[in-house]
């Protein structure tokens, strides 16, 4: 068995691999060469070169350049589920700030009662 590396016909593109059986023809649009670089390292964005037998590769730089990620900033409908939430939870510490008051001054009226029967 061996792996074949497949390329666009026109592009020249990397467009995937297969195995196949050590005696089956290789297709016309791949190869048995690697994309990989001389360390073993695989290539970005690769392209078949047919006069070298090889394949070529963009630079890391030219790869993030032609695939920019996207700006991370928040959509309206997240901002505005951020701000919900701190309100939840600003009213949650509120909520037991409360509830210890109560049980406070319910045990002082309790204290109360007793001392004036």
């Amino acid at each position: 068995m061996k792996k074949i590396y497949f390329y666009n016909k026109d592009t020249k593109e990397f467009a995937g691999y297969d195995v196949i059986e050590d005696t089956a023809e290789i297709p016309a649009n791949a190869t048995t060469v690697e994309p990989v670089d001389s360390n073993g390292v695989g290539l970005y964005d690769p392209t078949w070169n047919e006069t070298t037998n090889s394949w070529d590769s963009l630079t890391k730089e030219e790869w993030e350049a032609k695939h920019p990620t996207p700006d991370p900033k928040p959509t309206q409908t997240q901002q505005t589920l951020a701000s919900l939430t701190k309100q939840v939870m600003e009213l949650q510490v509120v909520n037991t700030k409360q509830q210890a008051i109560n049980a406070n001054l319910t045990k002082q009226l309790m204290d109360l009662n007793k001392g004036g029967n």
